[in-house]
C-alpha cells in the first residue's frame, strides 16, 4: 500500500470520526431539549389540562344538561391555559423590562459633588467631563485643579458652569434657597463666588497654554435650576432645585443616578448643558485659549 493510499485512509478515519462525534453532540442538544419541554409541560400543567380537555370533549356526546355542564368546564380549562400563557408572558416581560433599566440606568446612593465624586469624574473621563453646578467653592480647591489639569493634559475636555458672581440680586436670592449647607445669604454668595472664580482664573492661567485649550469655565445669569455632572456618555445628576431643608443633613449622603447620555432624560440634561453653555459665552472667567 502506498503512502497516498494509507494517508487517505488516515484522513477518512478522521472525517468519519468527526461526523460520529457531530451526530452524537446533535441528538444530545435534541434529547436536552426535548427533556426541557416534557419538565415544563409538567411544570405548568399543559399535559395535564390538555388530557381532561380531550375527555370532557368525548363526553359532550352524552345528554343535553351533561353537555352543558362539560362545556362550561371546558371553558373553565381553556382560562387557565390562556392565564398560563399570559403570565409566561408577562414574566418575560417584566425581565427583559427589568434587564433595560438595569442596564440604563444606576443608583449611587452616597457621595453626590462631594470631592470623590468630582475626582471620580474627573479622573475617570476619557473625552469629555462637564459639570453644571450652583456654587463653585469646591472647584477652586488646588488639589481638584490638579486633578483637572492632569486630565487636560491627557486630552479630557472639562467644561465648567457655575452661578456667576456678575449675576443680579434675584438670582443670587433664589440660588440661596436651593444651595446645600452651608447657606448664605444673597450678598455673601456674591463674595464667595467671585472670590472663588479669581482663584481659578490664577491658577489656570499657570497652565500651558495645550492644556489651557481643554479647561474652560464660565458663569451663568439665569436662575439655577439644574445640578448634574457629565463624564464621556453617562449623566449623573443628585437633586434638581430642591429647597435646601429638604436636602440631606450630610452632603455625603446624597444620592444620584448614572443616566446614558444619549436616552432619556440624560438626553434633555445634555441639551439643557449645551444651551446654557452658548447663553454663557459672554460669562467666560477661565480656560478657552485658541
Amino acid at each position: 500500500m502506498s503512502w497516498l493510499e494509507i494517508g487517505n485512509t488516515i484522513l477518512g478515519a478522521v472525517g468519519f470520526t468527526i461526523t460520529v462525534v457531530t451526530l452524537v453532540k446533535v441528538q444530545s442538544v435534541h434529547r436536552a431539549q426535548t427533556e426541557e419541554r416534557a419538565l415544563l409541560r409538567r411544570l405548568y400543567g399543559t399535559e395535564s389540562l390538555a388530557d381532561h380537555l380531550r375527555s370532557a370533549a368525548g363526553f359532550l356526546r352524552q345528554g343535553e344538561q351533561d353537555a352543558r355542564n362539560l362545556a362550561e368546564e371546558l371553558v373553565r380549562m381553556c382560562g387557565r391555559i390562556e392565564g398560563i400563557s399570559r403570565a409566561l408572558d408577562s414574566m418575560n416581560r417584566l425581565r427583559g423590562a427589568a434587564a433595560g433599566e438595569q442596564r440604563m440606568v444606576r443608583l449611587v446612593e452616597r457621595g453626590y459633588y462631594t470631592p470623590p465624586f468630582y475626582n471620580r469624574v474627573v479622573n475617570d473621563a476619557e473625552n469629555n467631563a462637564d459639570f453644571l453646578m450652583y456654587r463653585n467653592l469646591q472647584v477652586s480647591a488646588v488639589d481638584l485643579l490638579q486633578s483637572m489639569e492632569r486630565a487636560a493634559k491627557r486630552g479630557v475636555h472639562i467644561r465648567i458652569l457655575a452661578i456667576s458672581s456678575a449675576s443680579s440680586d434675584s438670582v443670587l436670592e433664589q440660588a440661596s434657597l436651593v444651595l446645600p449647607w452651608p447657606q448664605v445669604p444673597p450678598d455673601t454668595l456674591r463674595r464667595q463666588l467671585a472670590e472663588s472664580e479669581e482663584r481659578i482664573r490664577t491658577v489656570v492661567s499657570g497652565w500651558p497654554v495645550r492644556v489651557r485649550r481643554n479647561f474652560e469655565y464660565r458663569g451663568y445669569v439665569i436662575t439655577p435650576n439644574m445640578h448634574f455632572a457629565r463624564m464621556d456618555g453617562t449623566v449623573l445628576q443628585g437633586f434638581v432645585g430642591t429647597l435646601s431643608p429638604a436636602q440631606p443633613d450630610q452632603l455625603e449622603d446624597r444620592g444620584y443616578l448614572e443616566l446614558p447620555r444619549d436616552r432619556e432624560p440624560g438626553a434633555t440634561l445634555s441639551r439643557h448643558f449645551e444651551e446654557l453653555w452658548a447663553q454663557s459665552a459672554g460669562q467666560i472667567v477661565a480656560g478657552g485659549d485658541t
